[in-house]
Protein backbone atom coordinates (compact mmCIF):
# COMPACT_ATOMS: atom_id res chain seq x y z
CA UNK A 1 0.00 0.00 0.00
CA UNK A 2 1.24 3.25 -0.89
CA UNK A 3 -0.53 7.12 0.51
CA UNK A 4 -0.14 10.41 -0.33
CA UNK A 5 -1.43 12.88 2.55
CA UNK A 6 -2.18 16.55 1.79
CA UNK A 7 -3.66 19.35 4.09
CA UNK A 8 -5.93 22.06 2.77
CA UNK A 9 -6.87 23.83 5.96
CA UNK A 10 -10.07 22.21 6.89
CA UNK A 11 -9.61 18.88 5.16
CA UNK A 12 -6.67 16.15 5.11
CA UNK A 13 -6.52 14.17 2.31
CA UNK A 14 -5.35 10.68 1.87
CA UNK A 15 -4.84 9.16 -1.23
CA UNK A 16 -4.79 4.96 -0.70
CA UNK A 17 -2.97 3.10 -3.37
CA UNK A 18 -2.74 -0.64 -3.97
CA UNK A 19 -3.77 -3.21 -0.78
CA UNK A 20 -4.66 -2.30 2.33
CA UNK A 21 -4.31 -5.93 4.26
CA UNK A 22 -1.76 -7.28 6.65
CA UNK A 23 0.81 -6.51 4.59
CA UNK A 24 -0.06 -2.99 4.67
CA UNK A 25 0.30 -2.79 8.21
CA UNK A 26 3.78 -1.17 8.64
CA UNK A 27 2.81 1.74 6.12
CA UNK A 28 -0.67 2.02 7.64
CA UNK A 29 1.32 2.62 11.06
CA UNK A 30 3.31 5.11 9.24
CA UNK A 31 0.50 7.02 7.68
CA UNK A 32 -1.18 7.08 11.33
CA UNK A 33 1.68 8.86 12.70
CA UNK A 34 1.58 11.73 10.01
CA UNK A 35 -1.67 11.49 10.83
CA UNK A 36 -1.13 11.81 14.77
CA UNK A 37 -0.40 15.78 14.05
CA UNK A 38 -3.69 16.71 12.42
CA UNK A 39 -6.26 17.63 14.94
CA UNK A 40 -10.22 18.38 14.45
CA UNK A 41 -10.13 18.65 11.33
CA UNK A 42 -11.93 16.20 8.46
CA UNK A 43 -9.85 13.15 7.45
CA UNK A 44 -10.90 11.72 3.97
CA UNK A 45 -9.12 8.55 2.75
CA UNK A 46 -9.56 8.24 -1.07
CA UNK A 47 -9.95 5.20 -1.87
CA UNK A 48 -10.41 5.39 -5.83
CA UNK A 49 -6.71 3.90 -6.66
CA UNK A 50 -7.34 1.16 -3.61
CA UNK A 51 -7.87 -2.35 -5.26
CA UNK A 52 -8.35 -5.07 -2.30
CA UNK A 53 -9.44 -4.82 1.62
CA UNK A 54 -9.53 -7.35 3.84
CA UNK A 55 -10.87 -7.94 7.28
CA UNK A 56 -7.37 -6.65 8.45
CA UNK A 57 -7.08 -3.19 6.32
CA UNK A 58 -10.64 -2.89 7.31
CA UNK A 59 -9.61 -3.01 11.22
CA UNK A 60 -7.16 -0.64 9.98
CA UNK A 61 -9.54 1.69 9.38
CA UNK A 62 -11.69 1.63 12.81
CA UNK A 63 -8.21 2.34 14.16
CA UNK A 64 -7.71 5.29 12.11
CA UNK A 65 -10.90 6.18 13.18
CA UNK A 66 -10.56 5.91 16.22
CA UNK A 67 -7.57 7.85 16.30
CA UNK A 68 -8.11 10.50 14.86
CA UNK A 69 -11.99 10.78 16.93
CA UNK A 70 -9.55 11.10 19.79
CA UNK A 71 -7.56 14.36 17.88
CA UNK A 72 -11.42 15.63 17.48
CA UNK A 73 -11.45 14.60 13.76
CA UNK A 74 -14.05 13.22 11.82
CA UNK A 75 -12.84 10.28 9.00
CA UNK A 76 -14.59 9.98 5.73
CA UNK A 77 -14.34 7.03 3.02
CA UNK A 78 -14.18 8.34 -0.46
CA UNK A 79 -14.86 6.66 -3.68
CA UNK A 80 -14.48 3.04 -3.00
CA UNK A 81 -14.02 1.07 -6.24
CA UNK A 82 -16.77 -2.20 -6.55
CA UNK A 83 -14.73 -4.62 -4.90
CA UNK A 84 -13.77 -2.25 -1.52
CA UNK A 85 -17.59 -1.27 -1.53
CA UNK A 86 -18.59 -4.68 -1.18
CA UNK A 87 -16.49 -5.36 1.55
CA UNK A 88 -17.56 -2.23 3.73
CA UNK A 89 -21.46 -2.84 2.44
CA UNK A 90 -20.97 -6.66 4.07
CA UNK A 91 -19.10 -5.69 7.67
CA UNK A 92 -21.75 -2.22 7.86
CA UNK A 93 -19.04 -0.04 7.95
CA UNK A 94 -21.56 2.38 6.45
CA UNK A 95 -23.22 2.06 10.19
CA UNK A 96 -19.46 3.81 11.40
CA UNK A 97 -18.27 5.77 8.67
CA UNK A 98 -19.95 8.13 6.58
CA UNK A 99 -18.67 6.62 3.10
CA UNK A 100 -19.01 9.08 -0.10
CA UNK A 101 -19.29 7.39 -3.83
Amino acid sequence: MQFRVKDDGATVHVSLEGQLNFAANEDFQALLSQLGAFKNKKVIFDMTALSHIDSVGLGLLYIAREDMSEAGSTVVLANPRDNVLRMLQLTEAHKTFEIQR
